[in-house]
C-alpha cells in the first residue's frame, strides 16, 4: 500500500483516479489494473531517467526501481524499456549491473522454478527467503475436498519432468532458499502412505526423487562425495520401502549427467588423491546400479558394491563398515579452490571442450562452472578465452537462464566487459541483451 501512496503521489495526484489518467500510465494501451498501471508508471520513469544524459543520481535510481523489483514480468518489461543489456551497460556503471542481474536472477527463478508454482498456487503469496515448502504443497492438497483433489494430483504428476529438472539446478546452483523450499518431512510422506489418495504410488515416488535430489545435488555441487556412498547404501538397505529404494537408484539414473561432469571435472584437473576419491565412488555407484535387488536384502548386490571397493562385505552392516573404513571416508570433500590453479586458463579451456563434447557442460554445478570462467578473466583474455566463456554462458542460458544472470554477477560485468571485444563481445552482450 505504501508503494501505491508513493507511485500515486509520483504522478503529481492524491487520487487513484488522478494516478489513472496521468501521463504516468500512458505508456501503453489502457488498463484498469493497478498492478498493471503501476508496471507501467515504473516502467515510465526508468524510460524517462534514460532518455538523454543521466547523472549520478538518475543512473542510481534505474538501479534501484531494477535491482528491488520482485515480479519478473516487471523486470523484463524494464529491459525492453531500456533497450535491453546494451542500453543498461549505455547508461549505467558496471557495478550497477551486477545488481541488476543478482536481481534478476532471483525474479526469474520465482517465476520459472515450478516448486515456486506451486507454492503460489496454493499459498498466493511467495516469501522467497522463508517460503513455504513442496511439503507444505501436498498438505494442502490433501485438505481440498475429494472432488478436486484428483484433478489437482494429475496436474502435478504430468509436471513430474520439470518439478525435477528446476530443483536439480538449483541445488547445483546452491540457491539456498530454493533448495529449502523443495523439502518433504517425511511426516507428508507417511501421511499420504497412511491417507492413500488419488496416484499415492506415484505421488510417494515422486516425494522420495526430490528429497533424493536435493540430498545428492547438495553433496555434488560441492564434490563431496562422502556423504553419497549413504545414498548406494539405500539402495540396498532392507529398512527401506521398495519404493525409496526405487526412488534412490532412478534419482540417480536420471542425474547421471551432473555424476558424470562432476567426475570429468575431477579426472582433469584434480590430484590424485581427489581422482582416487570420485574413481573409487563411482565404480561404487555403478556396481549397485548394475545389481539393484527386487527385494531385500541381497547378500548379492551387497557384495558386487563391496567388491567395487576392494573389500567383502554379504550384509548392510559389513558395507557401512567397508565404506566407513575407506580412505577417503571421513573426508571425501574436494574443495573448488583445489581445482584449477590460479588463471589456468589451457586447463579450464580444455575442461569446458570436454564437458561440451560429453553433454554435461550445462550439468556441471555452478561454483564450477564460476571457477572456470574466472580462470579465463585472469589476466590477458584472447579469443580462444572469450569463446570458452560464451560456450559455458550459452549452455547455461540454454539450460536454465537464471543461470546465466547468476553467472554474469558473481563474475562481474566489469570482468566480461573489460576481457571482451569484437565479435565476442556483441555474441555475450547479445546472450544478455534481453531475457525471456
Amino acid at each position: 500500500m505504501e508503494n501505491t501512496r508513493n507511485h500515486v503521489a509520483a504522478s503529481g495526484n492524491s487520487t487513484l483516479r488522478g494516478f489513472f489518467s496521468s501521463a504516468n500510465v500512458d505508456y501503453d494501451p489502457p488498463s484498469k489494473s493497478l498492478r498493471q498501471n503501476i508496471k507501467k508508471a515504473k516502467s515510465k520513469r526508468v524510460y524517462d531517467l534514460a532518455s538523454g544524459a543521466t547523472n549520478d543520481a538518475e543512473e542510481d535510481e534505474i538501479r534501484d526501481i531494477m535491482s528491488l523489483s520482485e515480479n519478473s514480468y516487471e523486470v523484463v518489461r524494464f529491459f525492453g524499456t531500456i533497450d535491453g543489456w546494451s542500453g543498461l551497460d549505455d547508461e549505467l556503471p558496471e557495478g550497477h549491473l551486477d545488481q541488476i542481474s543478482r536481481n534478476l536472477a532471483q525474479v526469474l527463478d520465482q517465476r520459472d522454478y515450478v516448486v515456486h508454482q506451486k507454492i503460489r498456487r496454493y499459498f498466493a503469496l511467495l516469501d522467497y527467503a522463508a517460503s513455504p515448502t513442496l511439503g507444505d504443497c501436498f498438505t494442502r492438497i490433501l485438505q481440498l475436498p475429494a472432488t478436486f483433489q484428483a484433478p489437482e494430483i494429475d496436474a502435478l504428476l504430468a509436471e513430474k519432468a520439470g518439478l525435477l529438472k528446476t530443483v536439480t539446478s538449483a541445488t547445483m546452483r546452491e540457491r539456498t532458499n530454493m533448495v529449502n523450499a523443495a523439502r518433504i518431512h517425511p511426516t507428508v510422506i507417511n501421511q499420504y502412505l497412511t491417507v492413500a489418495p488419488h496416484r499415492s504410488n506415484e505421488l510417494v515416488s515422486l516425494m522420495f526423487e526430490v528429497n533424493y535430489t536435493t540430498r545428492i545435488c547438495t553433496e555434488l555441487a560441492v564434490l563431496n562425495y562422502q556423504p553419497l556412498y549413504g545414498v548406494i547404501t539405500d539402495m540396498v538397505d532392507p529398512g527401506l520401502s521398495n519404493r525409496q529404494r526405487i526412488a534412490a537408484r532412478d534419482t540417480c539414473l536420471r542425474l547421471s549427467l551432473e555424476f558424470a561432469a562432476a567426475r570429468r571435472c575431477v579426472d582433469s584437473v584434480g590430484s590424485n588423491q581427489a581422482k582416487s576419491t570420485v574413481n573409487r565412488f563411482t565404480t561404487a555407484l555403478k556396481a549397485a546400479l548394475d545389481n539393484f535387488p527386487a527385494t531385500v536384502p541381497a547378500p548379492t548386490a551387497v557384495g558386487a558394491i563391496a567388491a567395487a571397493l576392494g573389500s567383502v562385505a554379504s550384509t548392510l552392516a559389513d558395507l557401512q563398515t567397508t565404506i566407513q573404513n575407506l580412505p577417503d571416508a571421513l573426508a571425501g570433500a574436494i574443495t573448488l579452490p583445489d581445482l584449477l590453479g590460479s588463471g589456468d586458463d589451457d586447463r579450464a579451456r580444455t575442461l569446458i571442450s570436454e564437458l561440451h563434447s560429453q553433454g554435461s557442460l550445462a550439468h556441471t554445478s555452478f561454483g564450477i562452472k564460476l571457477k572456470l570462467v574466472n580462470a579465463l578473466l585472469s589476466g590477458f583474455t584472447v579469443d580462444d578465452d572469450e569463446l570458452a566463456i560464451l560456450r559455458v554462458m550459452e549452455t547455461a542460458k540454454a539450460y536454465d537462464q537464471a543461470e546465466l544472470y547468476q553467472l554474469t554477477s558473481a563474475a562481474t560485468w566489469d570482468s566480461l566487459y573489460t576481457s571482451f571485444d569484437g565479435d565476442e563481445y556483441d555474441a555475450l552482450e547479445g546472450l544478455l541483451n534481453m531475457p525471456s
